[in-house]
């Protein structure tokens, strides 16, 4: 019988962790890899699972592992391996379907030290016809400059301080010197996060507007005690601009259900009738997303923020006052 795609998610997840364990050139018995998955994931593995896993990357991934491990020779890669390869061959499908599997974990524990091979996963679907047959889809975006995912994401872990060349929009390009921290994704749009020179607080860099990337070893000081990954559980997108605090929401009764299947922010609750409030900063992609509802919506606190939005969609209604003069 075939196995559901939950266990088919549930397998993935404890190889790509396996993987990660045994490209480190660290030679492991089967008592030091079942406590060393342990250490990594938080979830114990029992020794049979772990050795049906180990068959099953030897003889249906070809890893180069050995057939056992004795007291003179442990578990490890002997030569070259690609994963993604060899998820693009195995039953799990095409990596259409591994790379959706991939970011439904990207939340979890277990998947931290595994970015890498989601960003390269991301740049191998953009390029590759393996989706044809797929029956996962979702969008995809030809972004200029999702090949420096990889090389960035390098970058962070090696925490190198860079110069960027950075374009932005209608102004001259000019060099920023900064020190890596995430790169993140909104809106299908990549984003580095980084502590920047004279700043007070961490910046956004949109990826296509990269156009080069230089290392230096020119530092500056920055708040190294700073969790950047706290400070996005309070944001919606990747600005970092505002006040923070509770912003509450009223809906009109047919688009409501919508709002409480797709949450807006994992801080929403339910507060009166077809009423929300989420715990966020006031910055430029709340706006946007409240926007998006257009009429079917009106934001009752903060009253800042309700003054910015009034004034937002006076100006939008003024592009269609009576007696414009439009071209069609």
């Amino acid at each position: 019988m075939k196995k559901s795609r939950e266990s088919d998610g549930k397998r993935i997840k404890r190889l790509l962790a396996l993987h990660q364990l045994l490209r480190s050139g660290k030679q492991f018995s089967t008592e030091a890899l079942q406590e060393a998955y342990a250490e990594k994931t938080g979830e114990s593995l029992e020794k049979k699972t772990l050795q049906n896993d180990l068959r099953f990357m030897r003889l249906e991934l070809f890893a180069p592992l050995p057939e056992k491990a004795n007291k003179h020779t442990g578990y490890f890669y002997n030569g070259s391996f690609s994963i993604l390869e060899a998820l693009d061959d195995s039953y799990f499908g095409s990596l259409n379907e591994a790379l959706a599997l991939l970011r439904q974990m990207a939340k979890s524990k277990e998947f931290i030290g595994l970015e890498d091979i989601l960003l390269r996963l991301e740049q191998r679907v953009s390029a590759t016809d393996a989706e044809k047959n797929s029956f996962i889809q979702f969008q995809e975006q030809a972004l200029k400059g999702k090949e420096r995912l990889g090389s960035l994401h390098q970058f962070i872990l090696k925490k190198q301080f860079l110069q960027i060349d950075y374009h932005p929009f209608n102004t001259d390009g000019y060099i920023r010197h900064v020190y890596p921290l995430l790169l993140k994704e909104y809106n299908n749009r990549w984003f580095l996060i980084a502590w920047e020179k004279d700043k007070h607080t961490p910046q956004n860099l949109a990826i296509d507007r990269i156009e080069g990337v230089r290392e230096t070893y020119e530092d500056f000081v920055f708040n190294r005690q700073f969790d950047v990954n706290k400070l996005f559980e309070n944001l919606i997108g990747v600005t970092p601009e505002g006040t923070f605090g509770a912003v509450k929401l009223r809906f009109s009764p047919g688009r409501f259900p919508f709002v409480q299947t797709k949450k807006m922010h994992s801080s929403q609750q339910e507060v009166a009738e077809h009423t929300i409030e989420i715990q966020v900063y006031t910055n430029r992609e709340l706006r946007a997303k409240i926007l998006e509802f257009g009429a079917d919506v009106e934001v009752i606190e903060p009253k800042i923020l309700r003054d910015e939005i009034t004034e937002i969609l006076q100006k939008a209604a003024g592009n269609y006052a009576t007696g414009s003069d439009v071209q069609t």
